[in-house]
């Protein structure tokens, strides 16, 4: 294998992984499609979807939830 190939995969990913890394996958498959599609959706506003994600017992705010839809969503 290449030096630097070899080196990048023995780094540790940089950082901590995002609320979305930890949420999304202990969702429900329905309330998964649910936040992915009101993350799709500019009609619903990032405060709105912490807000339900924090009733869901995932507490999150505003601009995490807008950090998120504007680097993995789109």
């Amino acid at each position: 294998m290449d030096e630097f190939l070899e080196a990048q995969t023995a780094k540790k990913a940089p950082g901590v992984a995002g609320w979305w890394d930890r949420t999304l996958p202990m969702l429900d498959d329905q309330r998964r499609a649910s936040l992915l599609d009101a993350a799709v959706n500019r009609n619903i506003s990032h405060s709105t979807i912490a807000t339900v994600l924090t009733k869901w017992g995932f507490p999150v705010s505003a601009q995490q939830v807008g950090h998120w839809r504007r680097t993995r969503v789109g």
